[in-house]
């Protein structure tokens, strides 16, 4: 039985890296599931050459979510199916459209870099809501961060007035410190609350009861386990609270994180220089650019049709892994050959080929 959960679990890991849009620049690197649309954020620590350090939990990255409540109805996005899943590539970043037939909400990813540094060593978070409908309506948002670097360490979080935050806390926009720190031994994630859009407030708690919590968080508890499910475990959710989206028109809402290494050093430079963010790093004027060939119509359309039905026999599959997990005692061999017989056959969907365009975009000089 223990091989059969092994391997359930690893078919399932294979199925969502298959299906993964991945995009890297400078010291940052962005992942997206196209199954499920949810992201995930690293960093390249220097120590360790090439590697990149998961700045949130990557095993499974639905443990870091996205919560919109459009006109009081609450749903988690990638978790419904009322609302479809689009993941893109886009200049310097990439995104993740959840969209159905009243609202899209679309969440991107845009590597920036502080003052001090020639190359990418953050992020700008956009939450763009769009309004389909021919009435004016009413949204908010919370987005879960299943932080991971400061667990190691048990030390959860750090700000610049709060060497180590040991107890959940509820920190509201007008009273926000410099940063919040998630520091870790060789890669840190800091979100800025000075001089930056930023969330309405911040909950920083246990990983299991914010993602229990149906929307608001007001119960603190000391710690961040919940044993025995939840021990040593903490995230952080930024709230943005109720705004009104005009009919026919959006509105966005931004967050800024910077990265770094070694979490101490880190903070400890950011609490004395304090940061700047100056946007994208520089690039080279654009040479003369070769428009990419037009596909036939056709041909577009077919290769369009195949990728929708790769995509949703994958989304299947998962589906179909996730009950066997949640039922395993009662999974027989042959279900089980059957499943990794299943994961043989799907083809993972088509990723933009390094230095070609992306749809949409003119091609870029290398």
């Amino acid at each position: 039985m223990k091989k059969a959960i092994a391997l359930i679990v690893m078919a399932s890991l294979i199925v969502a890296a298959l299906c993964a849009l991945d995009v890297r620049g400078g010291l940052v690197r962005v992942k997206i599931d196209e199954i499920n649309g949810r992201v995930t954020l690293y960093r390249l620590a220097a120590v360790k050459g090439t590697q990149y350090e998961p700045l949130v939990f990557d095993t499974d990255a639905r443990t870091s979510s996205l919560v919109a409540a459009i006109d009081g109805r609450i749903l988690k996005l990638g978790d419904t199916q009322e609302y479809r899943i689009a993941v893109r590539k886009i200049a310097n970043g990439a995104e993740v459209e959840f969209a159905s037939q009243v609202a899209a909400v679309t969440q991107r990813i845009v590597f920036i870099r502080s003052a001090d540094s020639r190359i990418f060593n953050g992020f700008r978070i956009t939450y763009e809501v769009k309004n389909l409908t021919a009435r004016d309506a009413k949204a908010r948002l919370r987005q879960i961060w299943d932080t991971t670097q400061g667990e190691k360490a048990s030390v959860h979080f750090s700000t610049d007035t709060i060497a180590r935050v040991e107890e959940e806390m509820i920190i509201a926009r007008g009273e926000a410190p410099l940063y919040i720190a998630s520091p870790g031994e060789n890669a840190s994630l800091m979100l800025l609350l000075k001089d930056v859009d930023g969330p309405d407030r911040v909950v920083l708690a246990n990983w299991k009861r914010l993602a229990d919590s149906t929307w608001f968080y007001d119960t603190l508890m000391k710690g961040f386990s919940m044993p025995p499910y939840s021990v040593n475990d903490s995230a952080m959710a930024l709230y943005w609270d109720d705004f009104i989206v005009k009919a026919g028109s959006s509105k966005s809402v931004s967050c800024y994180f910077l990265t770094g290494g070694a979490g101490l050093e880190f903070t400890r430079q950011v609490t004395k220089n304090g940061y700047a963010i100056v946007g994208e790093a520089a690039v080279a004027p654009p040479a003369a650019q070769v428009q990419p060939a037009q596909a036939p119509a056709a041909a577009s359309e077919e290769a369009r049709q195949k990728l929708l039905l790769d995509i949703e026999a994958l989304r299947k599959l998962l589906g179909n892994l996730d009950t066997a997990i949640q039922t395993v005692d009662a999974v027989t061999e042959e279900q089980l050959q059957a499943l990794l017989a299943e994961l043989q056959t799907v083809q993972p969907p088509a990723q933009p080929v390094e230095g070609q365009p992306v749809e949409g975009q003119p091609a870029q000089p290398k």
